[in-house]
């Protein structure tokens, strides 16, 4: 053995007999460290051997090297440390220091390692929990504090301190009213107080004010704050604990939402009070179209003169049916004020409509075809005349959509406290899609497009059905087998007395042989005065006396002779 080889294996002994975990590294560069050796204490703290690992680069992302790191820049105490060793995990007091080799301009880091004992294990254990807590708490974005009883901040998280701009240090020990103006720190002492007498905890929202701020913040500045008693051991509170979240921005996208809600519902109550202001002057002038119209198919007209004073109603009536669709619209979003739900006969309303569609329907080659026995000694809740303009609106849909000799039926079913009326027709049926846009407004299907309609219809009876606490809706539909509706309205009581149906206040008045009557006509539109003038010219002895207005119409009523056989 040569004395190079002795003076090796003396040094190899030398180092083995170290009591301690020993390794030594190069260092390579700033970011990278490699393993050179490790005594025989290492090989079995790490329970394998570390020549296996001879010339392994560690780097600073992997844990040995980041605890060489730890040691060499706090070199006069020890660190404790937990980490991963080869198969070994656990906590280890770890000592790191640089040396260096005589002629050799390479840098070199001596560490070594000792398992902690079980005492060691546990206060290490204690410590990383805080610091996993305290980390957890300052790196929050809401405040996280505790009060004592009198109202002292006893712990602050590095939030609450960001915040506000200052230090966690410069708070602890200060009431709220040290901090913040003093209606604010009221509303703050007042929950504090709530908490701690009730022993349990609320979330509130409470203004958010900036320390040292005295004036009040806006409305909508506000921490939802959940505060908490503390408990001791023996069930008293001995602190108050809280954590605030900042909700402004939260607030005031809720006030946005609110302002254009209310902005919608006042555009919306322009909207139906201008349509509603302008009922009379919208259907003022379609009267004088459509009775003009009706004047003039009495003359004796050439055919195409009478063809075009036909189209003249037809357009007219549409118009008109458009007009009142719309407001009816506005009438039902305003509330649908003065309808009003009321014991009916449930078969009345439904045998109307079928009364006033059977001509129409005949003179489509349409039959109809009823059972309402279900219907009979039944009463519904519904308004008669709204309800019957629901079922006009169906049969008519029914009898316009329907093919050539085609068929409507209309049935009545008992439900659960409430009695379903179903038309069925054998039309051109719908499909999904369809059927998902079909209560629309002002939509209308493509098989629609050759029928006349504004596509209110629907969209209107639903609403009145809904306003009258029933439901209308599709039982059956499909392309090429026809659409079935129906209309459910719940059941009634049978009125104690039938109240009967007030009669209309249009009349006949007779007018004695040989005698003359009076019309006293008050309207403030011309063309509608001229309108009343034709008709009662053609009607034999009558006088017609015209106002513009109903002052004006009272002092010609005074006026009028007494002696008149007759005046109206």
């Amino acid at each position: 053995m040569s004395s190079k080889e002795a003076s090796d294996r003396l040094k190899r002994a030398a180092f083995d007999a170290v009591p301690l975990a020993t390794a030594i590294f190069r260092k390579e560069r700033a970011d990278r460290l490699v393993f050179l050796d490790g005594n025989s204490e290492f090989d079995v703290l790490l329970q394998e051997s570390s020549k296996t690992d001879q010339g392994a680069a560690i780097r600073p992302g992997a844990a040995l090297s980041k605890l060489v790191a730890a040691s060499l820049s706090t070199t006069s105490e020890p660190h404790t440390v937990s980490v991963q060793l080869g198969e070994h995990q656990g906590a280890f007091r770890l000592r790191g220091r640089p040396f260096s080799v005589p002629d050799d301009p390479a840098e070199y880091v001596v560490v070594q390692l000792r398992a902690l004992t079980e005492q060691e294990s546990t206060e290490h254990d204690l410590h990383s929990t805080i610091r996993q807590l305290k980390d957890l708490l300052d790196n929050s974005t809401a405040l996280m504090y505790t009060k004592d009883l009198s109202g002292r901040y006893v712990i602050v998280n590095d939030y609450f301190a960001r915040r506000f701009g200052t230090s966690a240090e410069s708070i602890i020990g200060l009431t709220d009213h040290d901090l913040f103006a003093g209606p604010i720190a009221d509303v703050y002492r007042d929950n504090d107080n709530m908490v701690i007498r009730t022993c349990d905890s609320i979330e509130v929202e409470e203004p958010l004010a900036i320390i040292g701020d005295r004036t009040d913040p806006d409305e909508d500045s506000r921490w939802l704050s959940i505060k908490f008693p503390l408990i001791d051991d023996a069930g008293r509170p001995y602190a108050l604990g809280a954590i605030s979240t900042d909700i402004t921005d939260r607030k005031r996208a809720e006030r946005a939402a609110r302002d254009a809600m209310h902005e919608a519902e006042r555009a919306n109550r322009s909207k139906s009070e201008f349509l509603s202001r302008m009922s009379h002057e919208l259907r003022t002038p379609l009267n004088a179209i459509l009775g003009f119209a009706q004047l003039l198919q009495d003359l004796p007209l050439s055919p195409r003169a009478a063809e075009s004073a036909g189209h003249i109603l037809d357009a007219g009536n549409h118009l008109l049916s458009l007009v009142n669709d719309v407001l009816d619209i506005t009438w039902i979003e305003a509330g649908a004020p003065g309808i009003a739900t009321t014991p009916v006969r449930a078969i009345e309303s439904i045998h109307q409509a079928l009364e006033l569609m059977r001509p129409l329907a005949a003179a489509q080659d349409i039959e109809i075809a009823s059972d309402l026995h279900g219907a009979l000694h039944r009463y519904i809740l519904a308004d008669t005349q709204r309800l019957r303009q629901v079922f006009l609106n169906l049969l008519g849909n029914a009898v316009k959509f329907n093919r050539a000799q085609g068929a409507v039926r209309v049935w009545c079913e008992l439900a659960e406290g409430s009695l379903r009326f179903l038309i069925t027709d054998t039309g051109p049926g719908m499909s999904e899609d369809d059927v998902q846009r079909l209560f629309t407004p002002f939509v209308r299907l493509a098989q629609a497009a050759e029928v006349e309609g504004s596509g209110l219809g629907l969209a209107l009876s639903r609403k009145l059905v809904e306003e009258m606490g029933g439901v209308l809706g599709i039982e059956h539909t499909a392309p090429g087998e026809g659409s079935t509706f129906f209309v459910e309205m719940p059941l009634g009581p049978e009125p104690e007395e039938e109240v009967p149906v007030p009669e209309s206040g249009i009349g006949t008045v007779v007018i004695p042989g040989g005698a003359e009557a009076t019309i006293l006509h008050i309207e403030d539109t011309y063309a509608n005065i001229r309108l009343v003038e034709n008709i009662i010219a053609g009607m034999g002895d009558l006088n017609l006396v015209s106002a513009t207005s109903g002052r004006s119409g009272i002092a010609l009523a005074r006026e009028i002779s007494p002696s008149s056989s007759c005046w109206m």
